[in-house]
């Protein structure tokens, strides 16, 4: 399934509602296995990236203690919060799409959330190798991250839309839906950290 979608993708979303259930079941689930290694590595890259910069990290306390957890931990971290929130927002998109009248089971909800954590790990990681390039490094990034943000997010209309089997508006509405549960989630589990209440706090 990840080779399919990354050369055709809209072939591929087409044929996911197509496979039988142990088929999404293992695409889904690889999918978003290998989406959350490379958001690891991309986690290892930006921040030999950060390292190699003559800078000072300073701001919100949060964003340093980051920081200071280290490469490997780091990444252990990225690698574990996109694979459990993948796996649990499977779960969210598959409630969401039922309440709007959709029909789909577990599987149909993480392959909607798995496909655009691939895209946008992808993108994110060729902009980081390609940054390097001379003169043009920044527009390349900026193509990659663009592209792939989009296709990502087109990505994941259509499958909410195609695994269960409802409108485009029912699609929108949902989609909107699970991202702004996302947001809410990051940003309420920021403000269970003393950091993250400092961060968000007015100085004094």
């Amino acid at each position: 399934m990840i080779m399919d979608y990354m050369k055709n993708p809209v072939g591929a979303i087409k044929n996911f509602k197509e496979k039988s259930g142990t088929e999404l079941m293992q695409g889904s689930l690889t999918m978003i296995f290998v989406a959350s290694i490379i958001f690891a590595v991309n986690t290892v890259i930006g921040l030999m990236m950060l390292e190699a910069m003559p800078l000072q990290i300073t701001g919100p306390e949060i964003l340093v203690s980051v920081l200071e957890m280290g490469t490997a931990n780091m990444a252990a971290g990225v690698f574990s919060v996109v694979l459990l929130g993948g796996l649990f927002f499977g779960f969210v998109t598959k409630v969401v799409m039922n309440v709007l009248g959709g029909d789909g089971e577990y599987w149909s909800g993480l392959a909607t959330v798995s496909c655009p954590a691939l895209s946008v790990s992808i993108g994110v990681l060729l902009a980081m190798v390609f940054s390097h390039v001379p003169t043009l490094g920044p527009v390349l990034a900026f193509l990659f991250v663009a592209v792939f943000l989009a296709l990502g997010y087109a990505s994941m209309f259509r499958l909410a839309k195609d695994m269960f089997d409802v409108g485009m508006i029912e699609a929108f509405v949902g989609v909107m839906v699970i991202l702004a549960v996302g947001l809410v989630a990051i940003y309420g589990g920021l403000l269970t950290t003393p950091e993250g209440i400092m961060a968000v706090l007015p100085a004094p």
